[in-house]
């Protein structure tokens, strides 16, 4: 039974070099949860941070958004994958590809699609004490995958981490999450500044 025990803390900590990621971010108004798991914890067949499930919950003010009515509940909730990699010809460049799919709750109705999106992250090279990362995303769902009242989906962000220590990093940066409706072509989830922290594990 012991000797069980120890091949599987040896597998475990093999495989731990890959590392699960829980955000934080926020401003006055707004608050933005990630927690991204690394399918390479699970399965050794999967290179590590390769594949990777993201979820969101975003509770927002209506302060930074547009929405069909003054009282809607502002919340986001995103669930999806994404596959990435490092560049071979970029040292410090990571891309990826994914798909999520988001929904927020209207009254009378809902906002619920399917965008397809890339992210990317890039480590400047020429600062090797403190690792500064540029990060982005986008992701779009056109008519076709945009449900419910939803017309069409975009979601866009740019953001600088700073990697104070070992798996923890402060981010800042900007969001915008684009939810144009059947009851309003110029509505938007929401759009603002935001800062927060990142935690590997």
């Amino acid at each position: 039974m012991l000797k069980k025990l120890l091949v599987t803390l040896v597998l475990f900590g093999s495989s731990a070099q890959a590392y699960h990621e829980f955000e934080l971010n926020l401003n006055n108004k707004d608050l933005d949860m990630h927690l991204n798991l690394d399918m390479g914890q699970f399965n050794n067949n999967i290179e590590p941070e390769n594949l990777m499930i993201e979820t969101r919950l975003l509770i927002g003010s209506p302060e930074n958004a547009r929405l069909p009515y003054e009282r809607d509940n502002n919340f986001l909730g995103e669930i999806g994958f994404v596959a990435q990699s490092s560049s071979a010809m970029a040292p410090g460049l990571t891309m990826g590809m994914g798909v999520k799919m988001a929904y927020t709750y209207l009254r009378g109705g809902s906002v619920f699609a399917m965008p397809l999106g890339i992210q990317s992250d890039y480590v400047l090279p020429f600062i090797t004490f403190i690792p500064i990362h540029i990060a982005g995303v986008f992701y779009y769902a056109p008519n076709v995958l945009s449900f419910s009242d939803s017309d069409t989906y975009m979601e866009y962000q740019g953001n600088i981490d700073i990697e104070l220590m070992e798996r923890g990093l402060l981010t800042m940066g900007y969001r915008g999450i684009d939810s144009p409706v059947v009851q309003m072509g110029n509505a938007y989830i929401n759009r603002s500044y935001f800062a927060g922290f990142k935690f590997k594990f």
